[in-house]
């Protein structure tokens, strides 16, 4: 049985998808996410014997990556609430943002490890509203509340098995990878109407970790995906592929998939559905 990770909200097949994932992985050892994500993906895949190369340009993952799965103990410097005047601070980028919100925010990013970034990055999902992150719904202890719920949560998850290799990078910039893989998992941004919601709604979580030094979060638009997918395929090397995706996006499903068949042959193709969409899954053979 698949253990999922959670930090944020979940969809309800993401179990489903999680399993099918994990089986399909069987025999790959060296394997290549290109977006990483929270690393649902990578965890639900990794094994003693496997090596998992991913990357986002998301600060937030990279410290979940370093500061949870392959970190072998608990290393926080946080012990109470505490307050500084940071990028939270002097920009509230949330509406709604209270001074002592910001304050706790910035005093763990400038003061905080990387297993304490990513406890408080869960912890400020929860803390808009629906966790949608635009509107701020939280006090400080409240926040302060969910940063120990997920430091307790995290400590479960730490000395993940195998090898993992995270770059906090733009994985185009990365290519073409001249390493060979058996394995790529692709789960790309969607675009829901004209933008991701990466871009649109993590600006904000992106510049309170990094205290405004981040990475700028690529932009993806209804003229992004299909160059994108292009340049990743032709700039990869696996003899095998799962790529996932959703209904209700664009490119819609068809068309995504007549694209990736362009470079693939379809093996297996799954649907898992959930609060009112799809989730599909492709097992590719090229």
């Amino acid at each position: 049985m698949v253990q999922v990770y959670r930090a944020g909200f979940v969809g309800g097949a993401v179990e489903e998808s999680l399993e099918w994932m994990s089986e399909k992985a069987q025999g790959a050892h060296n394997i290549c996410v290109p977006f990483a994500g929270i690393g649902r993906a990578t965890i639900a895949m990794a094994r003693p014997d496997t090596v998992i190369e991913s990357w986002d340009t998301m600060h937030y993952p990279g410290c979940i990556y370093r500061g949870v799965f392959s970190a072998s103990e608990i290393d926080s410097n946080v012990d109470g609430i505490r307050y500084t005047k940071g990028w939270a601070f002097e920009n509230r980028g949330y509406k709604h943002l209270d001074d002592r919100c910001a304050g706790f925010m910035d005093w763990v990013a400038v003061n905080g490890t990387d297993f304490d970034k990513a406890c408080l990055g869960s912890a400020m999902i929860r803390s808009t509203l629906m966790g949608r992150m635009m509107h701020w719904h939280s006090n400080v202890e409240q926040l302060y509340g969910r940063f120990e719920k997920q430091r307790e949560y995290n400590a479960d998850w730490l000395n993940q098995p195998g090898r993992l290799i995270h770059h906090e990078a733009n994985f185009f910039e990365a290519l073409p990878l001249e390493k060979d893989y058996d394995l790529i998992e692709i789960d790309p941004p969607k675009v829901v109407s004209y933008s991701d919601v990466y871009s649109l709604h993590f600006k904000v979580h992106q510049q309170v970790l990094t205290q405004g030094k981040g990475i700028a979060l690529p932009k993806w638009n209804r003229r992004s995906p299909v160059p994108n997918m292009r340049k990743l395929f032709a700039g990869t090397k696996a003899p095998k592929i799962i790529f996932m995706y959703v209904s209700k996006v664009y490119p819609d499903y068809e068309d995504m998939k007549k694209l990736v068949q362009q470079f693939a042959e379809i093996e297996e193709e799954q649907e898992f559905f959930h609060s009112g969409r799809y989730d599909y899954a492709l097992l590719l053979r090229r």
